[in-house]
């Protein structure tokens, strides 16, 4: 069964970087979707699913993760058809200037033809209201997300009836 990750650009980039990076008040600029079994590492050269202004809008590319301009955050809950949804967008052109507005004016609107990086994200894993998450947003909505799947994976694992003693309650949560 194939993971999800999602990869955050901190890079320098380009001034387009630079203004959604201010426009949004976070370090990241872009994200990708990744799809796979292995939590992906630094240096690796993954196959992504994004919306891009330097690509024309939703693809697939090859993306190498230099060491240093990308985050990764590995999504546990994602639904399983996150990929699938996404791709079914692919070829449709990029959005740049509605998550700059919506970031900087509470624009908050969606172009239904048209998609920026992480509102496809979003999209797809089925967030709430994918049109007003930027980078960051999506970055803290996966975080907080994270923390309540873990939570609730504790809590679907009851502990057996009787005495646990420290061995058992490790085994079970691990």
């Amino acid at each position: 069964m194939s993971r999800y990750w999602v990869a955050f650009y901190r890079g320098r980039g380009t001034l387009a970087d630079k203004i959604v990076r201010a426009a949004t008040r976070s370090p990241f600029s872009h994200c990708e979707m990744i799809r796979q079994d292995t939590r992906p590492a630094r240096g690796d050269t993954v196959t992504c699913l994004s919306a891009s202004a330097r690509d024309g809008g939703v693809r697939i590319k090859e993306i190498t993760l230099e060491d240093g301009k990308w985050d990764i955050y590995a999504v546990p809950w994602a639904r399983p058809d996150a990929w699938d949804r996404a791709l079914a967008e692919e070829g449709r052109p990029y959005e740049l200037w509605s998550m700059v507005l919506s970031q900087l004016f509470n624009f908050r609107r969606h172009s239904r033809d048209r998609w920026y990086c992480s509102e496809l994200i979003a999209y797809a894993l089925g967030l709430s209201m994918p049109h007003a998450k930027s980078p960051g947003d999506l970055m803290r909505a996966i975080h907080d997300h994270v923390v309540t799947w873990n939570a609730s994976q504790v809590v679907a694992r009851p502990p057996r009836q009787g005495i646990i003693d420290d061995e058992d309650e490790m085994g079970a949560m691990g």
